[in-house]
């Protein structure tokens, strides 16, 4: 037993030294004992009753943590049945990666946002003076002046269409001239008007004269000759009406139709001339404020302004002001970081255990001692022939903006075999936050900065990066990772401090 003791102080000694480095640190052994158990250290299941004890607690002050790089990780609760281990790089999520490049060519005639800033959807990124643009500006407004002389036309054809109508239509009722001078004198119908009433009049003075110098002859006092004149007179009379009528009524339809026509065709070369000016970048609101503005000399006819598309973050810049850029330049690339990708490669041999939705833990070597959670959602559909891999994308959410794309890491998945009986729910800490202690395996639970107490925990099963363990834990306690072996160095050197003299 003594020379157990010797050998015991003298590995707490060397300990102690490293620990001496940085610090003093303190120990409190709680008052009541422990019966620890000697655990299997193979790393696979293990066997034997489970007690749940308790080391003592640790206090570093503030200089003391300094010294060390410490980190927490919460417990989880999952299964550990089985896991794949996959290298990992983070990547931009290109579902919310935008290029901006100019839909005309042009001098870069102001640059309002620079690499690295924050940019709201419709935020004006630069500003181009293109010629192409001014041209096709200018094309605009000529097409909406014959548009509006082509729509007074048709509104002027369209009334003088609906009026003569109403016109031919009282004088079907054969009323009096008199009384159609009367009806008509509100109706604007031009020329046409003034030929209808014309003849109608005639007609009806050449209808009652022949009536009347019918009545004559029969009484002897109009001779045949005179009903013959005066039949005469009726006759063509009808005959003009009725042509003049005809005539008014063609022409009236013809010249409505090229009205019509002539409208429509202006209608479409403005519909047109603004498709023209939207394929060159502008919005609705753009075109109608230059229509607004159509009879304004404008200075600036050939400004062309850029808008971010997304809210994001400016991840690439490549223009200067007074450069000539192209439709093929890039000005900017936009990246909205509210999730990356991580890209992994899975073996074949291990493509019959990976599903789309599986859980994903994480861990980069930018952020050492941290495991982020997050979602398989893409498996690829084709095998690398050279790499006789798969590539697997986790989306990881990076609320804070934290990660980058061309960081390294690695991946585990968990997955769940459902027809195995060993596939259980439990507690899953990371590894590297579990110490090897001479009666088994203990965690460190954070009980404030700077505070640590030493839990005893048994491990049931080991994966490359997670172990499911039991003890005197519960999902969501913080556990510390990274310089843990400092604090199992203090729990050890006071442990043997207290140790027996035989």
């Amino acid at each position: 037993m003594r020379n157990k003791n010797i050998i015991l102080i003298v590995i707490g000694l060397a300990l102690g030294l490293a620990a001496g480095a940085i610090g003093t640190y303190s120990w409190v052994v709680p008052a009541e004992g422990r019966d620890r158990s000697a655990e299997n250290i193979s790393g696979g299941a293990e066997t034997g009753d489970e007690e749940e004890q308790t080391g003592g607690i640790i206090r570093l002050n503030e200089t003391q943590m300094a010294g060390i790089k410490l980190h927490t990780v919460a417990v989880r609760q999952g299964s550990l049945s089985s896991s794949i281990e996959l290298p990992g790089e983070v990547q931009w999520n290109t579902d919310r990666l935008v290029h901006v490049s100019p839909r005309v060519s042009g001098v870069v005639a102001e640059v309002a946002k620079t690499l690295g800033q924050r940019v709201e959807a419709g935020d004006l990124l630069c500003v181009l003076d293109s010629k192409p643009m001014g041209d096709a500006k200018m094309e605009y407004l000529a097409d909406l002046g014959r548009f509006a002389v082509a729509k007074v036309d048709f509104d002027r054809a369209r009334i003088v269409f609906e009026n003569t109508k109403k016109l031919l239509k009282i004088l079907d009722a054969d009323p009096t001239p008199e009384a159609a001078l009367s009806t008509a004198k509100d109706l604007p119908v031009g020329e046409n008007k003034n030929k209808l009433l014309t003849s109608y009049t005639r007609l009806q003075v050449d209808r009652r004269n022949f009536h009347r110098t019918t009545e004559l002859a029969k009484s002897n006092i109009a001779s045949e000759a005179d009903l013959l004149e005066a039949q005469g007179a009726f006759d063509i009379a009808r005959a003009d009406y009725l042509s003049t009528r005809e005539e008014i009524a063609f022409n009236l339809r013809l010249n409505f139709l090229r009205a019509q026509k002539d409208f429509d065709l202006a209608e479409t070369d403005v519909q047109n001339s603004e498709r023209a000016l939207h394929i060159l970048g502008l919005s609705n609101k753009e075109t109608a404020e230059l229509a607004a503005h159509r009879k304004n000399i404008d200075t600036d006819i050939s400004r062309n302004e850029l808008r971010s598309p997304i809210t994001g973050i400016i991840v690439e810049r490549h223009l200067t002001r007074g450069e000539l850029v192209e439709t093929a330049t890039q000005l900017y690339v936009i990246a909205d970081l509210t999730d990356v990708w991580v890209m992994g490669r899975v073996y074949e041999r291990n493509m019959r255990n990976l599903r789309k939705g599986q859980k994903a833990a994480v861990r980069l070597d930018a952020f050492p001692g941290e495991s982020f959670e997050g979602v398989v959602d893409y498996i690829a559909s084709q095998l690398d022939p050279d790499s006789r891999t798969v590539e697997a994308r986790v989306v990881l959410k990076n609320p804070d903006r934290r990660f980058r794309p061309g960081m390294f890491g690695g991946v585990t998945v968990f997955y769940d075999r459902q027809e195995a009986a060993s596939a259980t729910i439990g507690l899953l800490v990371p590894l590297d936050a579990i110490q090897r202690v001479s009666d088994g395996y203990a965690v460190y639970r954070v009980i404030k900065p700077g505070e640590f107490e030493q839990l005893s925990v048994r491990v049931v099963a080991k994966s490359k990066g997670f172990a499911e363990v039991t003890g005197n834990l519960k999902v969501g306690d913080e556990l510390a990772t990274g310089d843990t072996f400092i604090l199992k160095s203090v729990a050890n050197k006071e442990q043997m401090g207290e140790g027996d003299d035989d």
